[in-house]
């Protein structure tokens, strides 16, 4: 009965393995603005091959040396447009106060880059760009790392 809970352990903690070793994890940095005023902050992707059009992440809003806004991502490559969701709490907000919410777009122009995975490692080399919308606010943004 041991020697099986321990190989049964084994082999879960195997395949857990392989899962997080199968993911990878990009970060960088961005820059958006919102009419005249320009954001900047931090942003993380987890990419995972078995799905390279469907990829989420986290991301942040600093101002100075403070978070000001924190949130998750996620995105998805249908044919040629990059698009995805945003949320966000702002983090001086109360408890339980309702997300800011919005979607965006990216512009893809180089055609060698075939899924949402491979945009997200580009960044390594270049920059990429898009746009924003939430509510009424809209505006551009970058991608770097």
């Amino acid at each position: 009965m041991t020697l099986r809970l321990v190989l049964l352990l084994t082999l879960c903690l195997a395949a857990v393995d392989a899962a997080s070793q199968s993911t990878e994890q990009l970060r960088g940095s961005w820059r958006a603005t919102a009419g005249a005023r320009i954001f900047q902050g931090t942003w993380t992707a987890t990419l995972n091959p078995k799905t390279p059009n469907l990829v989420q992440g986290s991301w942040t809003v600093i101002d100075g040396n403070r978070v000001v806004l924190q949130g998750t991502w996620a995105a998805e490559k249908q044919r040629a447009v990059w698009r995805g969701s945003w949320s966000a709490l702002v983090a001086s907000a109360p408890p339980a106060s309702p997300p800011i919410t919005g979607t965006w777009q990216a512009n893809v122009k180089d055609s060698n880059i075939g899924t949402l995975t491979e945009m997200l490692q580009r960044t390594a080399q270049a920059q990429i760009d898009g746009t924003w919308r939430s509510g009424q606010m809209s505006g551009t943004w970058s991608l770097v790392r």
